[in-house]
């Protein structure tokens, strides 16, 4: 996937980042992105994931998890996905 999103950031400017990934879980009735704002730790990228709130048709809130198990949940599917990809 090769999207991007405009996203109001911490400051309340708005950011561009990279999409990575859109999901769901069974457990839990939202979606998730997984995304990244193009900065690096060493050489590794690093990566963000957070609940869609949509608003409207065309503007969406990112929502932080608060929840431990979904976190958990979260991780465990990000997980399967990198494996999943490193296989092929």
């Amino acid at each position: 996937m090769n999207s991007k999103l405009q996203v109001m950031d911490e400051n309340n400017e708005m950011v561009e980042v990279q999409v990575i990934d859109f999901f769901q879980l069974e457990e839990y009735d939202h979606e998730y992105v997984l995304y990244t704002k193009g900065e690096k730790e060493g050489n590794d990228v690093i990566t963000y994931v957070s609940i869609i709130n949509e608003i409207s048709d065309d503007e969406i809130q990112l929502e932080a998890i608060t929840d431990k198990e979904e976190e958990k949940k979260v991780d465990e599917k990000i997980d399967q996905e990198l494996n999943l990809l490193s296989e092929e």
